[in-house]
C-alpha cells in the first residue's frame, strides 16, 4: 500500500511499550505541568498496555528524567497515555491491516487533540508537555500545527518520527540531525496515503519541540531505495532512550524549554489576549 518498503518500514517501524492508562481524572489539585505520553505502535497490546504507564518504555523514560528534575526544583508534574489503539504495523501487510493502521493513527490524532482540550479546561494554568514515539510521535506532530500558538504547551518530545522533514522548525538532536539530506519520515515518503502534513512545523511551536531521529533509522531517516527494512536499521529505531551526552541528551534541552515556558498562567494569556 504504501509502496515495497514504504509497507515494510511503516511496519517495522513506526513505533514497537507505558503514567495513567486512562484520560487524566479529576483531582483536588492541578500540577505545574503535565506529561501526555503516546506510544508507539504494539506498545499497547496485552499486558504491554498498564506497563510504562501506557505510554511506551520510549516515551516514559524522559517522563521520569523530566520528573526528577521538575521535582528536583520544587516542581510538580503528573501524566497520562494518549489513548489509542497504537495499532502495530501489519507484519504480514494486506488491506486490512494497513487500513487498521491508518485508522489508529487517526484515532491517536484525535485522541490527542481531545485529551488536551479536556484537561487544559480542567486545569487552565498547568503547562502541558507532549511527547510521541514513532507512530506516537506522529500522532503528537499532527497537533503541532493548531497548538502552535495554544499558551497550555509548554513543549514537545518527537522520537523517530515517521511526519518528520530534515528541514523543519524543530530542535533537531540525533545522528540525523544537521544533514540537508537526512531525516525524511517514511509517511512524508508517502504524504498522500499517510495523510501526512508536508508542511513544516510553525516557527512559534518548532522553537519549542526537540525532534530526535537517528541515521539510518527506517521511520524517521527513511530511504526510497531501499528494498529491505534491515535488522540493523530495526535495531536503530528501537534503541532510543537518553542519555546525559551525545545524540540522545534531550533531557537538557527539554527542560530548558519547559522551564521558559513556566509561571505565566495560561488564563490569564487567554484573557488578555482576547
Amino acid at each position: 500500500m504504501f509502496g515495497r518498503l514504504g509497507s515494510a518500514v511503516l511496519m517495522a517501524g513506526i513505533g514497537l511499550t507505558g503514567l495513567a492508562t486512562g484520560t487524566a481524572a479529576a483531582a483536588p489539585s492541578c500540577a505545574d505541568y503535565h506529561w501526555m505520553g503516546a506510544a508507539g505502535s504494539g506498545q499497547r497490546d496485552a499486558e504491554r498496555l498498564t506497563a510504562n504507564g501506557g505510554m511506551g518504555d520510549v516515551v516514559y523514560q524522559p517522563y521520569q528524567q523530566l520528573r526528577g528534575d521538575l521535582l528536583a526544583g520544587g516542581h510538580t508534574i503528573d501524566a497520562e497515555a494518549v489513548q489509542y489503539p497504537a495499532a502495530p504495523v501489519p507484519l504480514k501487510g494486506g488491506v486490512g491491516g494497513w487500513l487498521d493502521f491508518l485508522r489508529s493513527v487517526d484515532d491517536g490524532t484525535d485522541a490527542v487533540a481531545e485529551q488536551f482540550k479536556a484537561f487544559t479546561e480542567r486545569c487552565p494554568d498547568t503547562k502541558v508537555v507532549l511527547a510521541g514515539y514513532s507512530q506516537g510521535a506522529m500522532i503528537v506532530h499532527r497537533n503541532l500545527y493548531d497548538l502552535a500558538d495554544d499558551p497550555h504547551l509548554a513543549a514537545d518530545l518527537l522520537i523517530a518520527d515517521g511526519d518528520r522533514l530534515p528541514a523543519d522548525t524543530a530542535i533537531a538532536l540525533g545522528s540525523a540531525a544537521g544533514t540537508a539530506d537526512r531525516g525524511k519520515g517514511v509517511a512524508q515518503e508517502h504524504s498522500f496515503l499517510a495523510s501526512t502534513n508536508t508542511s513544516m512545523l510553525p516557527p512559534a511551536i518548532g522553537a519549542r519541540t526537540v525532534s530526535v531521529c537517528d541515521a539510518d533509522d527506517p521511520v524517521c531517516d527513511y530511504d526510497p531505495d531501499a528494498t529491505k527494512v534491515s535488522d540493523a536499521a530495526i535495531a536503530i529505531h528501537t534503541a532510543y532512550s537518553p542519555t546525559a551526552s551525545g545524540a540522545h541528551a534531550w533531557g537538557a534541552p527539554l527542560y530548558n524549554i519547559v522551564m521558559s515556558a513556566a509561571r505565566t498562567p495560561a488564563s490569564t494569556i487567554a484573557l488578555t489576549s482576547g
